[in-house]
């Protein structure tokens, strides 16, 4: 987590989105994802009521996003394997 600041506004980056707080009356530790790379553009705009929040929620997503991407490679790997009848291959002992 870097942070930077300019002009009185802090900016966070965490996995290369721009994050900046954007306090209001109400709720003082609001930030508002300000900039995102395409894979993750769902966030873009998207405002939380703490720093916290919106990590759990861009980790959340890229978790998601790794199991998905490994369970096409467990299917692909589970269509190569040859089921063998009950009674086929079974050595008797």
């Amino acid at each position: 987590m870097n942070n930077t600041d300019t002009n009185t506004n802090t900016i966070y980056k965490h996995r290369n989105c721009i994050i900046e707080i954007t306090t209001t009356e109400k709720f003082p530790n609001m930030v508002t994802i300000t900039k995102t790379p395409k894979i993750r553009s769902y966030f873009q705009d998207r405002r939380y009521l703490t720093l916290e929040h919106a990590h759990t929620q861009i980790e959340l997503f890229e978790s998601e996003r790794l199991i998905r991407s490994k369970e096409k490679y467990v299917k692909s790997q589970l269509e190569d394997v040859v089921i063998l009848s009950e009674n086929e291959g079974l050595l008797e002992g």
